[in-house]
């Protein structure tokens, strides 16, 4: 799928993401190779199973050298800064590298919802549940994966309403592109600003999904 919005939507998700993980990198101490692992995981680890479901061998993300580059320039630039930047101006970015890491999450998961689902509706339309699943798992795979690297349970598993973000924002895109026939571009903005949207809601209210409640001894139900 070579769409124009699918592409700026796929740039941006691969910046986001790995600013993102090169930021968990820095802040665990890794080293350079640490840090690009960390980048390239969040960056195109959702995408590389994505294309695996899809049966697209190899990955995307082995065919084309821009997702490369991308990661390395997005690294180097992170590093560059933190590192020749005067200190004092370096402390207040690390202080609010959280915020910083927080937004560009859900810039990532909102472009990343976007292509996914794109490519599903473009390969499979008529399977809804595929392509859902396909926004999905490129939005939040690549995360899972960067929070295993850094020795965390996956912040999708536990807390704030993450995932269900890019489910929503795949279901709007899913439903105004296909049953309802709206433009790509314009279903795809949507989606995009609804996905980011709750994310960043989520976040500034500490919306959470309900959780099973152990039983305390004693009680019947």
């Amino acid at each position: 799928m070579q769409s124009l919005w699918w592409q700026l939507f796929d740039i941006l998700g691969t910046v986001a993401f790995a600013l993102s993980g090169a930021l968990v990198a820095v802040l665990r101490r890794m080293d350079i190779f640490g840090i690009f692992v960390l980048a390239a995981a969040t960056a195109v680890g959702g995408g590389i199973v994505r294309d695996l479901i899809l049966g697209r061998i190899p990955p995307a993300f082995f065919q084309n050298s821009m997702y490369f580059w991308l990661i390395i320039a997005t690294m180097g630039v992170t590093i560059f800064f933190l590192r020749y930047m005067d200190t004092h101006r370096r402390h207040r970015l690390m202080h609010a590298s959280i915020n910083l890491y927080l937004f560009c999450d859900a810039i990532g998961l909102g472009s990343f919802t976007v292509t996914g689902t794109l490519l599903g509706c473009y390969m499979f339309p008529h399977y809804w549940v595929l392509c859902i699943s396909l926004g999905l798992i490129t939005a939040v795979g690549g995360g899972i994966i960067r929070d295993v690297l850094a020795g965390r349970i996956p912040a999708t598993l536990i807390q704030d309403v993450y995932a269900t973000a890019s489910f929503i924002g795949a279901v709007v895109l899913y439903v105004l592109y296909i049953p309802l026939g709206q433009a790509a571009d314009v279903a795809s903005i949507i989606c995009f600003a609804v996905t980011v949207g709750v994310r960043l809601l989520a976040i500034r209210y500490h919306w959470n999904l309900p959780r099973v409640k152990r039983r305390k001894r004693g009680q019947r139900f």
